[in-house]
């Protein structure tokens, strides 16, 4: 996989005297379990790259899909005014219950987020999850959750706007890495993959991990890293 850097999001870091950035999501953004968080990897290696003059919010709630999320725009994403916002989203609104997003609303959910990020001024950054453990999944809503990761993708080449594609990278993986050192349960990333999540996202800031202070706890995600595409 080629190495993209926001470049945009670099030099608005860069020239900030201070600039917060939200996180938008569900269970994967919120920190529903103990252990070192993808957004702990990104803070300490923002910290590394451009000094102690940020904060980051997590406006992640477990269970979350697309209508939830967009319900709650104001309080959790626009209230903070932040430079940017990392959106993940898509893994709920695959399910086969009361929470399950047609796929056109799904797109015109995660367009209209997009839209009221550059609305409050930010930058949109999109992720597409991790790759679940499909297999170990029920078949309908395996079958949703990929096509909402691809339709994530569309969406955001349509609209210029940046994405992570966790998916794709975490597809590269051996099937035994993947399913028994990096998730906990079938749609769960554990401590070892949420590490690996950030480190993917230091990429896409211009962040060496090596130059972070103390990196001991991240060498085994960046050494897989570098093993990857």
């Amino acid at each position: 996989m080629e190495k993209q850097v926001f470049q945009d999001v670099v030099e608005c870091f860069a020239r900030s005297e201070h600039f917060r950035l939200v996180a938008l999501g569900a269970s994967n953004t919120d920190r529903y379990m103990p252990g070192m968080h993808w957004l702990d990897v990104l803070e300490v290696g923002l910290r590394s790259r451009f000094g102690r003059k940020f904060q980051i919010i997590n406006s992640g709630v477990s269970g979350d899909n697309t209508r939830e999320a967009l319900a709650r725009f104001d309080r959790d994403v626009a209230f903070f005014r932040p430079a940017l916002v990392i959106v993940t989203l898509g893994g709920n609104d695959c399910r086969t219950d009361e929470k399950h997003v047609p796929e056109a609303e799904f797109r015109d959910n995660l367009a209209v987020i997009g839209k009221k990020i550059e609305t409050i001024g930010a930058i949109p950054v999109f992720q597409t999850y991790y790759k679940m453990d499909l297999e170990a999944m029920e078949p309908e809503r395996a079958e949703n959750f990929v096509r909402n990761m691809e339709i994530v993708r569309e969406v955001t080449k349509e609209r210029a706007w940046h994405l992570v594609d966790q998916y794709a990278l975490f597809e590269e993986l051996p099937p035994n890495v993947h399913r028994y050192e990096l998730m906990i349960d079938p749609m769960h990333t554990n401590e070892a993959g949420n590490l690996l999540m950030g480190i993917e996202l230091l990429r896409h800031f211009d962040v060496d991990p090596y130059g972070i202070r103390h990196p001991e706890k991240l060498l085994a995600a960046v050494r897989l890293r570098e093993t990857l595409g």
